[in-house]
């Protein structure tokens, strides 16, 4: 099974799942010439398809999202606040389907369960994959860890997390504003380096063995540092882990 990391930063994010020939896309923040290079131009089974599921509706996770509905033709799944503004968007209704947080839903290879997620945007998800006793689940775009939020993806192998700043670095930061920084810093923000940190260690407890440092910010951030926690996820926790850079388009086998 590959994780093709096709883009993941504040400029934009897509995943991409290949499972058996079937393509399981999160998030669709890229365009489709990113999408095709970083698949090698790859494309799914006839047979199987391909599916796109959509965290929420700002600008870097669906800028792409009519483009890669053209050229891979997948069903829809997020929630009804998300599908709300898709439809909007001019997204054709009839491929969206509406999911509920906390509901496993069972698919021909895999099951996933929606998780809310504290975000500024309509009624933004992470999302949990299980693929037989592999559980992969991705959590981008929220200020704090939850109660809700940490139970739904505890017992998870793979995760994909944000880690969008560094404290001193954002506080520092004289090109933003201070409502914008009061935005990132606030329950329906952004996580910070160290508060990844400290959920992957308290996740590493119930199984967790490799995590990538993701949705990361390139104005209040430092790959440097981030390579530092990389470091210490592995030293401390014995969690495998890799930072995410928004200009580089990866893949790994999972």
């Amino acid at each position: 099974m590959n994780f093709n990391v096709i883009a993941s930063g504040s400029s934009g994010n897509c995943y991409c799942i290949e499972n058996n020939g079937y393509f399981i896309f999160v998030d669709a923040g890229a365009t489709l010439t990113s999408i095709r290079k970083g698949l090698e131009n790859r494309k799914p089974d006839k047979e199987k398809g391909a599916s796109l599921f959509i965290t929420h509706e700002h600008t870097d996770h669906i800028s792409g999202v009519l483009p890669l509905i053209s050229c891979y033709n997948p069903k829809i799944y997020t929630s009804k606040g998300t599908a709300a503004v898709l439809a909007e968007k001019g997204v054709n209704t009839e491929i969206i389907y509406t999911i509920d947080a906390n509901i496993t839903y069972e698919f021909a290879d895999f099951t996933v369960m929606p998780f809310k997620t504290m975000h500024d945007a309509c009624e933004p998800f992470g999302f949990k994959f299980g693929f037989g006793d592999n559980v992969l689940s991705i959590a981008t775009d929220f200020g704090i860890v939850t109660d809700e939020l940490f139970k739904a993806i505890e017992n998870t192998q793979v995760l994909t997390v944000e880690s969008n700043y560094e404290d001193d670095l954002l506080k520092k930061n004289r090109k933003y504003p201070e409502y914008l920084k009061r935005r990132i810093l606030s329950k329906k923000g952004h996580l910070s380096n160290k508060d990844a940190f400290y959920l992957i260690g308290e996740l590493s407890k119930s199984g967790l063995k490799r995590c990538f440092l993701g949705h990361v910010s390139e104005n209040n951030n430092n790959y440097d540092i981030l390579e530092k926690y990389a470091d210490a996820c592995l030293n401390v926790y014995n969690v495998e882990a890799s930072v995410l850079k928004q200009k580089t388009r990866a893949v790994f086998n999972i």
